[in-house]
This record gives structure tokens, sequence and C-alpha cells, in this order.
């Protein structure tokens, strides 16, 4: 499931050579929201995950001109470290830490980290392969 310009929609992002970034928007009216959490909305951890993996997507279409699919195989290391939540997050950064694109691009490794107002959120370092 896609979840951009759905769940978030890209404001700002920033295409070098890694370190690069991304900074969101979360829709704090998605439905997803009314049910994680009613009256107090926290972003899940597996929507975290994937908007990582869309950015990462994005990333490689922006700066290598190559449009991938990707797919997850190993979250090697996730960390949560506090919530997030589109009410007292407006704006959320994903920085691309560390990219290793291996095999022509058949698989891609990923270091992520992920903040909102200052604060480091989440730490992430991701696995993924094309899909065919």
């Amino acid at each position: 499931m896609q979840l951009k310009n759905n769940l978030y929609t890209i404001v700002d992002k920033s295409i070098t050579e890694p370190p690069c970034s991304f900074t969101i928007a979360l829709n704090k009216a998605h439905i997803i929201y009314q049910a994680h959490f009613p009256g107090e909305p926290i972003t899940p951890g597996v929507c975290i995950v994937q908007i990582g993996k869309e950015l990462l997507e994005e990333y490689l279409e922006d700066y290598f001109s190559i449009k991938l699919a990707l797919e997850i195989v190993k979250v090697k290391n996730v960390k949560f470290i506090s919530i997030i939540s589109p009410i007292d997050a407006s704006r959320v950064e994903y920085k691309i830490k560390k990219l290793d694109v291996l095999e022509d691009f058949l698989r891609v490794k990923a270091q992520i980290e992920v903040s909102a107002s200052g604060e480091l959120k989440c730490k992430m370092s991701l696995e993924l392969i094309k899909q065919c």
C-alpha cells in the first residue's frame, strides 16, 4: 500500500549524496489515526518503516534516475525512541544516513533516521530487493 500523498506528503527534499533528507507532513485526518488511537493519534511503527522505504525509492529515482519498486526483505535493526503524533509533529524529517547499492540496484541497504522538532524519533537499518 502506497502511503505517499495519502498518509503523508513530501514538503521538502535534499537529494544529495547521503546523508540526504526528506521533510514530510503527516495527514492527521487520515483514517489510520482514528484507530491508532482515537483522540491521541500515534503513527504506527509499520507506517514509519513503510514511509522510509517509499522515500528511499523516491531518492533512488531522483538521484540515480532509476525508478525501482523495492521490497523490504530484512529489518536489521529498528529502534523507536519516541512516538510520532501528527498533532505534535507537523513536520517529520527522514534522513538517509547511509546507502549501499549492490548488484546493480538489485539489492539496497540503508540506514535511516527519523526526527521531529529536532528530536530523534526512530533509527532503522533496512535491506531491500528490487521487486520483479
